[in-house]
């Protein structure tokens, strides 16, 4: 498609909108862009490129709030992020990301996988967390260290003792049920 007739609109000196700018971009030429700049010189860009990446840059924050009118029942879902082809991803590259929710539910047809070198599942406050459930028709648990892996046996404690005649009195010392 040929590019059309470079075209800009200013609607003060806060708001430009423009279509058909022929300068090539990192996405290539800009089919219509929307720049907006605060007084104190923060920029808001909402972009379409003829590559097909369409963007929303804020320099500064970016809300998005749906479901506010009374006309939205509270179970209906206001607010959803497809990716018919692709992945989709979340950074945040120099902080945390946080989802907040009466109930979170993570659902995969293959799996969901949790990676990093500390996971911690509850609260840190001790007996703040009440109960933690986990069904499966095959759950493993590999341990070397922890009360978990006491109760295995397979930490290294136990494994010292295991053969030896104290060996019942090192599951009694730890609170082993097995001792």
């Amino acid at each position: 498609m040929a590019q059309e007739t470079r075209t800009t609109d200013i609607f003060g000196p806060k708001l430009v909108i423009e279509t058909g700018n022929p300068q090539m971009g990192s996405a290539g030429r800009t089919a219509f862009t929307m720049q907006s700049t605060t007084d104190e010189g923060i920029r808001f860009i909402q972009s379409h490129s003829e590559s097909g990446m369409s963007k929303i840059m804020s320099e500064g924050m970016l809300q998005v709030e749906t479901g506010a009118s009374s006309l939205v029942n509270d179970d209906q879902t206001t607010f959803q992020f497809v990716a018919h082809k692709g992945d989709f991803a979340v950074n945040a590259d120099k902080g945390h990301v946080k989802i907040y929710g009466k109930q979170i539910v993570l659902e995969a047809s293959l799996e969901v996988v949790i990676q990093a070198p500390r996971i911690r599942i509850g609260y840190e406050q001790e007996h703040k967390t009440k109960d933690i459930k986990i069904l499966g028709q095959s759950v493993d648990v590999k341990s070397q260290k922890g009360n978990l892996a006491d109760i295995l046996q397979t930490s290294s404690f136990i494994k010292t003792f295991i053969g030896s005649p104290g060996f019942d009195l090192a599951l009694k010392a730890i609170g082993s049920p097995l001792g």
